[in-house]
């Protein structure tokens, strides 16, 4: 079997034109350079150089190999210099998933802060809803997902809190409930209650915010049929309704006019924070970068939300 020794060996000796300098070059004797050569010989089933004892020359099949086995070697020194750096932290590819909420404004800060500490970092990032982000960890397409809480029946994946974030009223001015300081899901949940649309309650892979609702016997409108958060937030900022969302999605609102009123009887959180495969271990890169995520998280997520404190 040819090696990667066996074909630089051959390109050495190719470029030199000498096996005397090209075992030099390759810091071994001449006799075991000439046997790779025979090895690669025997191999391709063809003479590869002409050898006499004044000059060597590459023969017509040798340099149809040479060709090919330039880029190889490239390839494969490139390749030895990614995985030297990898190994030590000089370089990181991470591939996580996250919420549209948290793709906002969050996760690019987040990115920003590392990469300034980390220069050579990679990053390959799907945002999602939740739902495709569970099943994209479980299959994992990606290495974590910043999301909320699975429900109980993914037990396969383990999820590590971050924050809470409340389920708000995001209400345009103009509209009827723009100047109450609180409202009920008794008041959302009654018919003379209009242009209310259920946002994050019109997709069914709310995880463990699912069950709270039903725990507390809230009937989730499901009528609801802006279902994409930039959707909702279109339809917002252009006054034509108010939204059910958690406080980080109501935050990314361009217009100025849009107020965040809680919601009571009961009061909702949704918690963000690191879902993965349960007892996979990560690779050092993905796990320096979650370990930023879970300190720097909070930070950014209440300078986005401080309009609401």
């Amino acid at each position: 079997m040819i090696t990667i020794d066996d074909i630089r060996a051959f390109i050495a000796v190719a470029k030199y034109e000498s096996f005397v300098q090209a075992a030099d070059d390759l810091f071994i004797t001449p006799p075991a350079l000439s046997r790779r050569i025979k090895k690669l010989e025997e191999h391709v089933g063809e003479k590869l150089f002409h050898r006499t004892t004044q000059a060597v020359a590459i023969t017509p099949s040798g340099q149809v190999l040479l060709e090919r086995s330039n880029p190889v070697l490239r390839d494969f020194e490139a390749l030895k210099e990614f995985a030297g750096r990898f190994a030590n932290d000089q370089i990181v590819k991470i591939r996580f998933g996250c919420m549209w909420s948290t793709a906002g404004e969050i996760v690019p800060r987040l990115i920003r802060d590392y990469i300034q500490i980390y220069k050579g970092a990679e990053f390959e990032v799907q945002d999602a809803e939740a739902s495709s982000l569970f099943r994209l960890v479980r299959e994992r397409q990606i290495d974590f997902a910043i999301t909320m809480r699975p429900g109980k029946s993914d037990a396969d994946l383990q999820f590590e809190p971050i924050c809470k974030d409340p389920i708000m009223l995001a209400c345009p001015m103009g509209h009827p409930l723009y100047d109450r300081s609180t409202v009920s899901w008794t008041e959302l949940q009654s018919k003379s209650t209009k242009k209310v649309d259920w946002g994050i309650f019109g997709s069914l892979a709310i995880g463990s915010l699912a069950e709270d609702v039903k725990r507390e016997n809230i009937a989730i409108d499901s009528s609801a049929k802006i279902l994409h958060l930039a959707t909702q937030l279109k339809f917002l900022d252009a006054h034509l309704t108010a939204v059910i969302l958690p406080s980080l999605g109501i935050s990314l609102a361009r217009a100025p006019t849009i107020k965040a009123i809680p919601i009571v009887k009961p009061e909702f959180k949704r918690e963000i924070g690191i879902l993965s495969v349960r007892n996979s271990p990560n690779s050092k890169a993905v796990s320096s970068f979650v370990e930023h995520v879970k300190k720097n998280f909070v930070e950014h997520y209440e300078k986005s939300t401080a309009i609401f404190q």
